[in-house]
């Protein structure tokens, strides 16, 4: 049985336990879902979802969850998605940048997920307070969290692009934006233009991201600012006396689910403690202070905290992956494939105030099943939302690397960072499309920006079509120790790369493991 939350399952459903631990529970956006889990018994990693093919009839669409996968999904445990975790840990080393920084960068890229992110060894062992893995321990804050609605988290995940005419007809389709391929659309796109009008909540994260020095800078609530022209994502300060309000579907065609009902104004990092709520403006003093997190740059002698540009830049990655994740099934769901029969998902102003639009493949049952395709898939390239994602960070890591990481030391290996994303050769001799067809991999079907073309995985995204979760950490650990033995063999004055802490290249190294 697939679940596509239609009258006659739902009664099925409701009557389980799974609606009462999971449905129900408000999980309004998981972009590339954990894929890696800690077994509740046994050592070693599991698959956080079971596969298609695990359910009772793995024949049926392909956009319906089962109930296997929805019980997993409601009582999942502790992991990490190797996309915003260990892709973007490889892509930071292979363009130069310290292992220590690297990993923080993923690390905060996590930290939008759950508040929270305790790294996971290749022992199945996850970092605490009381084992050798409490450094790597990012500092809590929730209000990115993807379940929680009192700070809009939902919508760093779920990214609606800006509909100026209020019924989203001028955000989807041919001449929209296709929310697959964030900043492409419209013309020029990226990275001549950086769309201001419809894609704002990534507008706003990303030139909060990009800045080079410490300031707090400006973050506002879902990116609304006081209108500049034609945006309202891009003036000078953030739009106050708005509310912004929505609801997240969790059952498809029935307009039910957590709601989002928050006022505009600058972004709340952490509301845990609803007598202190603190801002974006506080996230340095969160990196600072040990009571929070005793993370640092290990790497430098010095083991200063994370600086707070490495954080900023780990958050904004995470929405900028998960806008691709969500454009298949809530973006682009309308009106052209593969939805093509609801409104889609948008936001528009309603006097003054800011209306929520979620499609009908928002909605749990395509939503899960959609993120459980997004790795494990054997012999089948990958989707192509995770081949986009990925060569979108190579290149926002290349253009935050020449602005911001080399001029603070935190490119070891700088002969092979590109000096920008449109043809730059680095010292090595590779620019950032040789980089992404080696890394991420080369287009063998269909035209580019077709949202039909087919790829054939690089050297990150092979390891993600294992289908065994304890396999596909191994194969990574290796691709990264046989790339570093890549670049040494063609230079050997570089750095050698690093596997993350509490991994190693060799998958039966217990050594490594968190104690």
């Amino acid at each position: 049985m697939r679940i596509g939350f239609a009258v006659s399952t739902l009664s099925v459903v409701m009557g389980s336990a799974v609606f009462g631990l999971g449905l129900t529970t408000p999980r309004p956006a998981q972009a590339f879902l954990e894929d890696i889990c800690i077994p509740r018994v046994k050592d070693g990693l599991k698959n956080c979802i079971a596969p298609a093919s695990a359910c009772k009839d793995p024949a049926e669409a392909l956009n319906r969850s089962c109930l296997l996968e929805a019980v997993q999904f409601a009582l999942i445990p502790p992991g990490r998605s190797m996309i915003h975790a260990d892709s973007t840990y490889f892509i930071a080393q292979a363009l130069g940048y310290r292992a220590d920084v690297a990993y923080w960068i993923a690390a905060y890229n996590e930290n939008a997920d759950y508040a929270q992110y305790k790294p996971i060894d290749q022992c199945g062992g996850q970092a605490s307070s009381t084992n050798s893995g409490a450094s790597y321990i990012t500092a809590s804050f929730n209000g990115f969290q993807r379940t929680n609605a009192s700070t809009a988290g939902p919508l760093y995940h779920y990214l609606l692009n800006f509909s100026p005419n209020g019924q989203g007809t001028d955000v989807h389709g041919a001449s929209g934006v296709q929310a697959v391929y964030p900043f492409h659309y419209p013309p020029p796109g990226y990275p001549i233009t950086i769309d201001s009008v419809y894609q704002g909540t990534l507008y706003d994260l990303r030139q909060w991201a990009m800045k080079g020095d410490e300031a707090p800078g400006l973050l506002c609530t879902v990116g609304y600012t006081v209108p500049n022209g034609s945006s309202n994502f891009s003036g000078p300060k953030c739009l106050s006396g708005a509310t912004i309000s929505g609801t997240v579907p969790l059952l498809e065609n029935y307009a039910i689910g957590p709601a989002i009902n928050v006022a505009s104004g600058p972004k709340v990092l952490d509301n845990s403690n609803t007598s202190d709520v603190v801002d974006y403006t506080k996230l340095k003093s969160f990196l600072d202070d040990k009571s929070k997190t005793t993370g640092v740059l290990f790497d430098d002698p010095r083991k200063p905290p994370v600086p707070v540009q490495i954080a900023r830049i780990g958050l904004y990655l995470h929405s900028l992956q998960d806008a691709s994740s969500h454009g298949t099934f809530c973006g682009d769901d309308a009106p052209s494939p593969p939805g093509g029969s609801d409104a889609g998902s948008y936001m528009y102003l309603d006097s003054g105030n800011v209306k929520l639009v979620f499609g009908t493949y928002c909605a749990t049952g395509p939503h899960l099943a959609s993120h459980v395709q997004e790795t494990g898939t054997g012999d089948v390239s990958l989707p192509l939302r995770d081949y986009v994602a990925l060569n979108n960070t190579v290149d926002e890591l290349i253009l935050f690397g020449n602005n911001v990481a080399k001029p603070r030391g935190w490119i070891v290996n700088p002969s092979l960072l590109p000096p920008n994303v449109v043809g730059g050769k680095s010292a090595a001799g590779d620019s950032a499309a040789d980089l992404k067809s080696r890394l991420v991999g080369r287009i063998v079907q269909g035209v580019q920006w077709s949202r039909a073309e087919v790829y054939a995985s690089g050297v990150i995204t092979a390891p993600l079509q294992r289908t065994d979760a304890q396999d596909r950490l191994n194969t990574m650990n290796a691709a990264l120790g046989a790339y570093s033995k890549r670049l040494l063999a063609a230079n050997p004055k570089l750095t050698a790369l690093r596997p993350m802490p509490g991994n190693s290249f060799d998958p039966n190294d217990k050594s490594v493991c968190f104690k």
